[in-house]
């Protein structure tokens, strides 16, 4: 079965199990001190699941685009960390359709959705916004970048991505620059972060890393610091 035929068939499976707005710890086994809970509400009336860490006041916030099989709480560990050692806010949605989002995964919905979360940071007071997409949500990342034209966009960080995904996610055809693009992936992965790297219009040229490793998405990330490292650099550009 083709790697994206894979990525979808866990995206179904991961399935809605908690509400919007029920608290962290009905939902995830482990909740960083400090993690809140916050319901947005897409245009379309769906609400989206999502938890935000780090300081109120910081300058710099991010919103995450997690894979294809995982839920805020797989990527609260290390976002909590991150936003601790750079000093931002961090807000990671439920993709729509899983773990504590409703809706039924509407793929052309889910780059508004992160530009959704995009103003609420902003909203929160926010000056330079930044996103990050993971594997299945590195083209939504990269689109709600390249669709933010509103909106005090500083980066868009890709690891290990996808370069779309069939019914509505199109980077590489939207013909819009991001404000700057950094992505890093495993081997495997490496093509399509260089097609995005390469491909999508830049204001500032960001920086392109491809490790020599197997490990994919949060794996790469937990597994290799030079990894980590990169989407601080990226984020310390803002």
């Amino acid at each position: 079965m083709p790697r994206l035929a894979v990525l979808l068939v866990l995206a179904l499976l991961t399935g809605c199990g908690a509400a919007p707005d029920s608290p962290l710890a009905d939902q995830c086994d482990t909740v960083p001190p400090g993690a809140e809970r916050v319901v947005l509400t897409a245009a379309s009336g769906v609400r989206l699941g999502a938890a935000v860490v780090g300081p109120p006041d910081a300058a710099v916030g991010m919103a995450v685009a997690h894979g294809a099989s995982h839920t805020l709480c797989d990527w609260l560990p290390e976002m909590s960390a991150l936003a601790e050692r750079l000093e931002v806010r961090v807000i990671v949605p439920d993709r729509r359709g899983v773990g504590s989002s409703e809706g039924d995964g509407e793929i052309g919905e889910l780059a508004p959705d992160l530009h959704r979360a995009l103003t609420w940071l902003h909203d929160q007071g926010a000056t330079k916004l930044a996103v990050l997409g993971s594997s299945f949500g590195g083209p939504i990342a990269v689109l709600a970048a390249q669709r933010a034209t509103t909106l005090p966009m500083c980066v868009a960080i890709a690891v290990s991505p996808l370069t779309g995904i069939e019914g509505g996610v199109a980077p590489l055809s939207e013909n819009k620059p991001v404000a700057s693009l950094w992505a890093v992936a495993e081997t495997a992965f490496g093509a399509n972060a260089t097609a995005l790297f390469e491909q999508v219009p830049q204001v500032k040229t960001g920086q392109l890393k491809i490790l020599p490793v197997g490990d994919h998405s949060l794996g790469l990330l937990r597994g290799h610091p030079e990894a980590m490292t990169f989407v601080d650099d990226a984020l310390r550009t803002c």
